[in-house]
């Protein structure tokens, strides 16, 4: 009896301890005692670099990760009460995303719900997923779409303090500029980047890894097409500004503008040196990632984080191409051409394709960290040549 007692206590305290607005107020304070500290830092003589004219690079990098972090938590957090908020959840669920508000895969909707070629009609017994892909309700990317619009706004606060109370800049002096020549690029950008993918989906439909099923395919039969390709819309334009704008925005300025004032590199040496570790930065991030740890991912992951940089030294320094790119090649991948770009599940698409269940070195597979472990064993061939298409087409649209 008394432990049952103890164990109801010990229920109430995390459920307490869990609410919204308790979790919220500890978010809200531990970002006001980052930005006020930094702001102090960033006054202070003792951690002043007269090499960079402000506070030392080895100082703000720390700041930077942190605020980052707690920024994103918050705006996360915010952006999921304001899904749930959209979809008339009940008030009583806790701060942070449940197992079901998490789900990758929705094993519940039966796929694929067309007929298919006689000879795959053997893999759909097969436990897991032997077609590879993630699809999930509208519902789901409702969800994921708010919470990556505050991941977005999250990352944008984050990179907004470094330069206001640290770095004594605009955050226009990133390439951020949002005016004519910006959206110019960032159109440009997504014109490259759907390019690249339909030259990537075109060989591998050609080659048979991947076989076309049906036009405008919705997932969950009782939602609505355009709802759910707004989802995605959404959800891809804040990947692109969450990932760009303080990777190949802020650490990758920071790190050539150092690398020029401690070691008196010419800028353009100084920017690719700053690629370098940008890129390395990359691959660190990945390595969680399902066969991150391998040498051939870690090359391909490197190599794509060099062609993010390349974007930005291409169009002299601004953000707009690489944001249109990161855009295009993820939303035609992904609600274009019906395909997992990353793991990332889709709850509607333009055009509905079967990957070849044996032909996963070819097309990739999914890269979903929980449903699919032979994923990401090398690098999809398609994506070898896309990479070899981006630095060409690139090259030429820009020049």
């Amino acid at each position: 009896m008394k432990r049952a007692k103890r164990d109801g206590k010990k229920e109430e305290k995390e459920k307490k301890a869990s609410s919204p607005t308790v979790v919220l107020v500890g978010h809200l304070l531990g970002c006001a005692c980052v930005s006020l500290c930094g702001l102090a830092v960033g006054s202070s003589p003792s951690f002043y670099s007269e090499a960079e004219g402000k506070a030392s690079i080895f100082v703000r990098l720390p700041f930077f990760f942190v605020s980052q972090a707690l920024f994103n938590e918050v705006c996360l957090g915010l952006g999921l009460q304001l899904a749930r908020w959209i979809r008339g959840d009940p008030g009583n669920l806790p701060w942070h995303a449940t197992k079901e508000e998490a789900i990758q895969h929705d094993a519940k909707i039966p796929w694929p719900a067309c007929k298919i070629p006689e000879v795959f009609n053997s893999y759909r017994a097969k436990p897991g997923q032997p077609f590879f892909l993630n699809h999930v309700t509208g519902r789901q990317r409702c969800k994921d779409a708010c919470m990556r619009l505050g991941m977005g706004v999250g990352a944008l606060l984050g990179v907004w303090f470094m330069c206001k109370c640290m770095d004594r800049r605009d955050l226009s002096s990133l390439g951020f500029t949002l005016d004519r020549p910006f959206f110019g690029d960032a159109a440009a950008g997504l014109v490259v980047g759907v390019t690249i993918v339909s030259f990537m989906f075109i060989v591998e439909l050609l080659a048979g890894w991947v076989i076309f099923l049906q036009w405008f395919e919705v997932f969950d039969k009782s939602e609505n097409f355009a709802v759910c390709i707004f989802w995605d819309v959404l959800f891809h334009l804040n990947v692109a500004v969450n990932e760009e704008l303080p990777v190949r925005g802020w650490l990758l300025y920071n790190l050539a503008e150092a690398s020029m004032a401690h070691w008196q590199l010419p800028a353009t040496a100084a920017f690719l040196f700053a690629m370098v570790l940008e890129s390395v930065f990359f691959v660190l991030m990945h390595l969680p990632s399902p066969g991150g740890t391998r040498p051939l991912s870690m090359i391909n992951i490197f190599v794509g984080g060099m062609a993010g940089g390349l974007n930005v030294l291409l169009t002299g320094g601004r953000l707009g191409f690489a944001l249109g790119w990161h855009f295009g090649w993820n939303i035609s991948m992904g609600n274009v051409f019906g395909r997992s770009t990353s793991g990332i599940p889709i709850s509607a698409t333009f055009i509905s394709v079967l990957p070849h269940p044996e032909k996963e070195t070819y097309h990739g597979a999914c890269l979903n960290l929980r449903e699919v472990s032979t994923a990401n064993r090398r690098a999809p061939r398609t994506h070898r040549a896309g990479f070899g298409g981006f630095l060409g087409l690139s090259s030429w649209v820009l020049c």
